[in-house]
């Protein structure tokens, strides 16, 4: 009977604050989320949800200030991860959860306060989880490029021997490369048709921020500028295979701890069971 009374007043709690920031905040009612699902339903898949949470966050977006380094630079992450919402409207995103969790805490209060705790380290986790969601996919895209840079380096070895037209080159490429480095190459390829060569390529090799991408774009500048780098491309390649090999075999000294953990799992599985099963027959022995 206590966790029906708790879940009746969660939902009530929740129903009620959903309708008071509807009204206070002049969000769009359910009846505007549905046709606007409908008519944006050939272009994009959207769920109730996420039509008032866009909504919410639009409206919660004007009341948050950053200072200017901090939404440069988040700015210029979401413009890497191919994200157009603001930084103001993302930051109001990583916000709206843990407000709703902690609005749980009221029925809490109400019937068992100690439950509350479960609902303020819930809000916690998710916003942390959150604000550290862009660092987490810089860091898979980073680590997506970094693993092909080897292959790059090598057929651009490969390919100035008989050609010095890189955006051709990297046209050429674009075809075969992973989704990170396509996505990265195309933005170049259309930099470089609209602009200058040179600019385009430091401006590919700024978005990723790689060691070995800024050898291997200081190899193309200097193509470009009329320099025969086919036997630093050729040492370059080297370098990177070399440096694919460490790191392939970092990767596989990591998995027997891996494996470890989990042989350690089915151990304390198989004693648990041994236990019970000793358990049980000592209370029927007993019997």
């Amino acid at each position: 009977m206590i966790i029906a009374a708790i879940a009746v007043t969660f939902l009530l709690t929740a129903y009620g604050s959903y309708t008071i920031l509807t009204s206070v905040l002049g969000l769009a009612s359910a009846k505007a989320e549905k046709a606007a699902q409908v008519y944006h339903s050939r272009y994009k898949k959207l769920q109730e949800p996420d039509v008032f949470l866009e909504t919410l966050a639009v409206k919660l977006s004007r009341y948050i200030r950053m200072d200017s380094y901090k939404r440069k630079k988040l700015e210029a992450d979401l413009k890497s991860l191919n994200k157009t919402e603001s930084p103001e409207i993302y930051k109001a995103k990583t916000l709206i959860v843990p407000i709703f969790l902690l609005l749980g805490i009221i029925p809490c209060v109400l019937i068992a306060p100690i439950l509350s705790i479960v609902f303020v380290a819930a809000a916690v986790i998710v916003y942390f989880k959150g604000d550290m969601d862009v660092q987490e996919q810089l860091k898979k895209k980073r680590e997506s490029i970094e693993f092909e840079l080897p292959r790059f380096a090598s057929t651009l070895k490969q390919e100035l021997v008989s050609s010095r037209d890189v955006l051709t080159i990297l046209e050429s490429y674009t075809r075969n490369a992973g989704e990170a480095m396509k996505a990265e190459l195309d933005k170049t390829v259309a930099d470089m048709r609209s602009g200058n060569y040179e600019a385009a390529l430091i401006r590919f090799e700024s978005r990723i921020s790689i060691p070995a991408l800024s050898d291997i774009t200081r190899g193309l500048v200097g193509v470009l500028r009329g320099d025969n780098n086919v036997s630093y491309f050729d040492m370059l390649s080297h370098d990177l295979d070399v440096l694919e090999v460490q790191r392939l075999e970092n990767i596989a000294m990591k998995q027997p701890g891996k494996i470890k953990k989990y042989l350690f799992l089915l151990l304390m599985s198989l004693l648990v069971m041994y236990c019970t099963i000793l358990a049980v027959y000592t209370l029927v022995m007993v019997r």
